[in-house]
């Protein structure tokens, strides 16, 4: 058995599947590329195939990870070339490489990822009036967000933002829009979600925005040590 790490990317159309359907759209391209790919045992076997995080609805994805358990060794590129010729727009294999059947999960390693967040202003806004806003928040020890969670009993959990968002905002306005470079860190406990960093900006920062109206594109996701240095995927 061989453990196939992937980088990939999802884009155009795709951006608006929930993560769920993503993923069954990557297996049709499995099966369509006829990869001798393994599956679980049991009375419901599926294939064994995991992803380094869920991205949200509408949010496309200039690289995403996936690892794929395959019962022989197939060249990377032969990988690539078989999938790429199957794969709908949007959808392509970028790079790809054999990690020990050992390593930790992606979604154990994925701690960091950068998005590119662009949305439409609410009125005009000079680039300096945009640096005083994201520096306010730069230089704020602490930005909470209340979550509230509607699976089950209604809760409200109270989220530092700072604790996720620990490196500063940068941003530039462009034909009426705002275009923000957000990083965001996964501890223990969770993370924030781009949507929700967007809204702050708006209701507590008084970004020009429409709260409720925003894209987000992951240009990057990695692992971030505690010495505060990101790696490549393929390097974690």
């Amino acid at each position: 058995m061989e453990r196939l790490r992937l980088a990939v990317k999802k884009d155009g159309a795709l951006q608006f599947l929930s993560h769920l359907d993503f993923a069954r759209a990557v297996r049709y391209v499995i099966i369509r590329a006829q990869l001798p790919i393994c599956y679980s045992e049991g009375f419901n076997p599926h294939m064994k195939l995991s992803f380094a995080s869920a991205l949200g609805v509408g949010v496309s994805a200039d690289v995403e990870y996936l690892d794929m358990e395959l019962a022989e060794k197939i060249p990377v590129d032969e990988v690539k070339q078989r999938m790429n010729e199957k794969s709908p727009h949007g959808f392509a294999v970028l790079d790809g490489k054999y990690v020990d059947a050992k390593a930790p999960k992606l979604m154990a390693i994925a701690n960091y990822a950068v998005y590119t967040l662009r949305g439409p202003l609410t009125r005009n806004l000079s680039q300096d009036e945009l640096n005083e806003i994201l520096g306010k928040f730069n230089v704020a020890p602490s930005v909470l967000y209340e979550k509230v969670s509607h699976k089950g009993k209604h809760r409200v959990r109270t989220i530092d933002v700072k604790q996720h968002v620990i490196e500063p905002i940068r941003g530039n306005v462009k034909d009426d829009n705002v275009y923000l470079t957000v990083g965001i860190y996964q501890t223990g406990e969770g993370a924030i979600k781009p949507s929700q960093v967007w809204e702050i900006l708006g209701r507590e920062f008084g970004l020009p925005i429409h709260t409720d109206m925003m894209l987000a594109r992951r240009t990057g996701i990695f692992v971030r040590k505690e010495d505060g240095k990101k790696y490549s995927l393929f390097e974690g």
